[in-house]
């Protein structure tokens, strides 16, 4: 069984089951680019083709199906969970990015929660992230097939699904530096 390998090592580079921010700390800004983050090691690989559920009834997609709806846009994939506090820190910055890429970017956010829709439900609300839909991955298996040392972490796809580059982390999605990064610069 490959999920307790990689919800140990989710666990350790997150600092643990820590909370995170409670309603209304979301604005609190989230780093800048840091280089040593950033990577192309995994640059050509294609996305993982594994079921992720949309809905809390079961229903699944996978990161080509999301892909084909939205042809000539590249993607970009972030891993999260409730638990990882960078993770719910840089979650808004991705829903601005949602916002302003409209159209030329495919933001898709990803839960690795072991519970599920019910640890994701009470988080991920229309009202806190009107400009994103999370997929759950409640076996964590895309984490490890991305090869996924910790969480947050964000990969970039073309528009034919291939990893273009990848960022171990929190960052900004909103500010210079991403947008720089994406090749969206104002």
């Amino acid at each position: 069984m490959r999920v307790l390998p990689a919800l140990l090592l989710v666990l350790a580079a997150c600092g643990g089951p820590e909370p995170g921010p409670s309603p209304g700390q979301e604005g609190v800004q989230a780093p800048a680019f840091r280089p040593e983050r950033w990577s192309r090691a995994f640059a050509g690989r294609p996305a993982p083709d594994l079921p992720l559920e949309t809905r809390p009834d079961g229903t699944t997609t996978t990161l080509n199906e999301v892909r084909r709806r939205h042809p000539g846009r590249p993607m970009l994939v972030n891993l999260w969970a409730t638990w990882c506090a960078p993770c719910l820190k840089e979650l808004p910055t991705l829903d601005r990015l949602a916002a302003d890429a409209r159209g030329r970017l495919v933001v898709v956010p990803v839960s690795q929660d072991l519970a599920g829709w019910r640890a994701v439900n009470p988080v991920f609300t229309p009202e806190r992230f009107p400009n994103l839909r999370t997929l759950v991955d409640s076996q964590m298996r895309l984490g490890a097939e991305l090869a996924a040392r910790g969480l947050p972490v964000t990969v970039l796809y073309d528009p034919q699904g291939r990893e273009v580059w990848r960022y171990e982390g929190e960052l900004d999605w909103s500010g210079p530096d991403a947008r720089r990064l994406l090749g969206l610069e104002r």
